[in-house]
């Protein structure tokens, strides 16, 4: 039926309009009625043209991680419908429909249970069918008012359906006046009936909640640039030598053309020379261990003294690096990432910001362009067009955002018996890429004693101040859903609370200076690098021009309004001595923020005197 069938944004669907949530819903006709309704299902269709194995492992990852904040023996298990994991052969990663007769989003007009304002009785209704025929109050005529309470557990249950019923006498006259129960006003009754149910899968009895409420559907979701295709993936993942090229490359050891071709056909070797080392030692081999174990002996010892000038640099940097090997692939990755965004071929520099705005004679000031840059510590800056993203739901949870004993994320339903699902989009779009300066980030940690002067690398090697990252920067302990343990990560906790602070400023500034609603607007973390990129994250799918316009016309007023966002917030002194942030300052919507308003700090940016034991800590942005 048209009147339950729903139009979104593909974006916004993503996170509000989901299976199993309950949304605001306006009904057309004669007389335009706003509903809350209950998502059914989506209509879907294959997403197509992703790095669809890339997105089932992140999915995985993420959905583990949430698992593994669960203690042993829970009463419930922290998460259902997954199975043992995702895979590619069985798991649909799907989209809603743009067109067609049947519209993307299916919901339905839920909860079926109305009262009547003027004489207070209440109605129940079986299916929207039954209600359209009688919506108006059978005792007084006047139309009839939906009930806006559900109810949901934290192990992920909901229902709409409201116990106005009385044991004697039914469901035919029970009257609501407000508040938490109904009244029987049968003859002689006045039997009141509680508004509580009892969870079907935990047993908690459950009082009513409004329906709209967000804490009704919490969405689980991450977003990639799909620029990394299988075989790279692959190179990284399968290959013993991929991740420590990558690590070489990023280090300027290996060139941009040269680091392509060895993901291409891998490390090439003098094929004589190869024979002779892996004939020597298979024969050296074979009668101590064996023919089939000589082989491999043999094909080791080759791969590792054949000749290729890449063994050399792997070997010494292994002797360099303290990271467990998944821990380096994951970091390879995001190396790659940053790489092919930095070099996309829609690109604008600083260098190219200034012409612009000295040509379109705006009120900034281009020539201050790079000493801004410099004295905020961003090192490089340019604007990415064409850039694409995928953003991914997989799950959601009830009543709590984030993992706590009883709380169960749940998959989607699925839309085909024995296949699994998640619900995605793709968005080519534009965005700033900052990164920031790893030097400046260090003298930082030093002067506020977080780093010993002594355990620092040499600041005048950008190489070992790069390879400082690797190991200190834990990709691993950086989850979307809750903060980073800053006792067990310490270092990783500060820089990531430092770039994703100083993230946040930069997408509220950007906002009001190009005209987009700050909900529209997004950020995508290089916490290696470290680098940021705010882009463009609109329902349309489409490039505004928006943030090119503000780089390369505003640049300096950007930069500079940021920090004035963070010198001050309206709910100081509260703010800056108890919550390090808030929503007066530095908090976004979380379809905006890519880990849940986590690990944010006013204080490393601006610096901070806590007058109880005298204690300075000396701000990033401090002048």
């Amino acid at each position: 039926m048209k009147d339950n069938q729903m139009s979104r944004g593909k974006s916004q669907s993503l996170y509000k309009y989901l299976p199993e949530s309950w949304i605001d819903f306006s009904v057309r006709g004669k007389y335009r009625k706003n509903y809350i309704a209950h998502v059914v299902r989506w209509n879907s269709e294959l997403l197509q043209d992703i790095n669809k194995k890339r997105l089932i492992r992140l999915a995985n990852q993420a959905i583990k991680s949430f698992a593994s904040q669960a203690p042993q023996g829970t009463k419930i298990d922290p998460t259902a419908g997954f199975g043992a994991e995702l895979d590619v052969q069985t798991c649909d990663v799907l989209e809603p429909k743009a067109g067609g007769e049947e519209r993307g989003i299916v919901a339905e007009i839920s909860p079926l249970t109305f009262y009547c304002k003027n004489c207070h009785k209440v109605h129940q209704f079986n299916s929207v069918e039954t209600y359209k025929k009688y919506t108006k109050c059978r005792n007084c005529n006047t139309e009839l008012t939906q009930m806006r309470q559900i109810y949901y557990c934290k192990c992920g249950w909901a229902t709409d359906g409201h116990p106005a019923y009385c044991r004697k006498h039914g469901s035919e006259n029970i009257y609501w006046y407000g508040g938490y129960e109904f009244v029987c006003k049968s003859k002689g009754c006045n039997t009141k009936i509680q508004m509580q149910k009892k969870c079907d899968v935990c047993g908690t009895m459950l009082r009513p909640h409004n329906a709209l409420d967000p804490a009704q559907y919490f969405t689980y979701s991450f977003s990639f640039i799909d620029l990394i295709n299988e075989k790279i993936e692959k190179f990284i993942s399968d290959t013993d030598y991929g991740a420590y090229i990558t690590i070489c490359y990023w280090l300027g050891q290996i060139l941009r053309e040269e680091f392509y071709e060895i993901v291409d056909k891998g490390i090439v070797s003098d094929p004589d020379e190869y024979k002779n080392k892996y004939d020597f030692y298979f024969n050296m081999f074979k009668d101590s261990l064996g023919e089939d174990n000589a082989q491999i002996a043999a094909k080791q010892m080759a791969d590792k003294e054949c000749g290729n000038k890449y063994n050399q640099l792997i070997e010494e940097l292994k002797i360099k690096l303290a990271v467990p090997n998944n821990e380096l692939q994951r970091f390879a990755e995001m190396i790659i990432e940053y790489s092919m965004v930095n070099s996309s071929e829609d690109v604008s520099t600083l260098e190219n910001a200034e012409a612009v705005a000295t040509l379109l004679n705006t009120n900034a000031n281009p020539q201050e362009f790079l000493d801004v840059a410099h004295t905020y510590g961003i090192t490089d800056a340019k604007v990415c067009g064409d850039v694409p993203f995928v953003a991914c739901s997989y799950g959601y949870t009830r009543e709590k955002s984030s993992y706590e004993d009883g709380v169960q994320l749940r998959a989607f339903k699925e839309e085909k018996p024995g296949r699994k699902n998640v619900y995605a989009s793709k968005l080519r779009t534009e965005g700033v890429l900052f990164e920031f300066d790893r030097k400046k980030i260090l003298i930082w940690l030093v002067k506020n004693g977080y780093v010993n002067e002594n355990e620092c690398p040499n600041l005048d090697s950008d190489q070992e101040i790069k390879l400082w990252f690797v190991n200190h920067i834990h990709l691993e302990t950086i989850t979307t859903f809750s903060p980073i343990d800053e006792e067990m990560e310490f270092l990783t906790s500060k820089v990531y609370s430092l770039i994703h602070s100083i993230s946040h400023l930069l997408v509220k500034a950007a906002a009001e200076l190009c005209g987009l609603n700050k909900d529209s607007i997004s950020e995508y973390i290089f916490a290696g690098i470290p680098a940021v990129m705010i882009y463009c994250q609109n329902s349309q799918g489409f490039n505004l021009g928006a943030l090119f316009n503000v780089f390369e016309a505003y640049f300096d007023k950007w930069i500079k309004n940021a920090a004035k966002k963070a010198e001050k917030c309206v709910f100081d002194p509260i703010c800056i001595e108890r919550y390090k942030a808030c929503t007066g300052c530095l908090f976004l919507n979380e379809i905006s923020c890519q880990h849940f308003n986590h690990d944010l700090d006013r204080r490393l940016i601006i610096g901070y005197l806590d007058r109880t034991n005298n204690k300075r800590l000396f701000g990033f942005w401090e002048e």
